[in-house]
C-alpha cells in the first residue's frame, strides 16, 4: 500500500485557520471547502499583507508572485 503524500495548495508561507494541506486527491475536495470568506494571514509578515504589500489568499498566493515560496523547498 502507497502512503500518500502531502500536496500544499498555495504558497509555503500562506496560512488560515482551515486546513492548507491535504493528502492525495483530497486537494480539489479542500479547495472546495474552503471559502471565500476564508481569513488568510502570511508567515513571513504575520499579517494579511505579504512581503510585496499585496493582500494574501489562496487565489493571489501563487506561483508567478515576487514573494511566492515553493512549498517543496528545503
Amino acid at each position: 500500500m502507497t502512503t500518500p503524500t502531502p500536496t500544499q495548495a498555495r504558497c509555503a508561507s500562506l496560512r488560515s485557520k482551515s486546513s492548507y494541506g491535504a493528502f492525495g486527491d483530497f486537494h480539489e475536495e479542500l479547495v472546495e471547502i474552503m471559502g471565500a470568506t476564508t481569513t488568510y494571514w502570511c508567515l513571513n509578515t504575520m499579517g494579511k499583507a505579504g512581503p510585496d504589500e499585496h493582500y494574501v489568499h489562496r487565489s493571489i498566493c501563487q506561483q508567478g508572485r515576487s514573494c511566492w515560496e515553493n512549498p517543496d523547498a528545503d
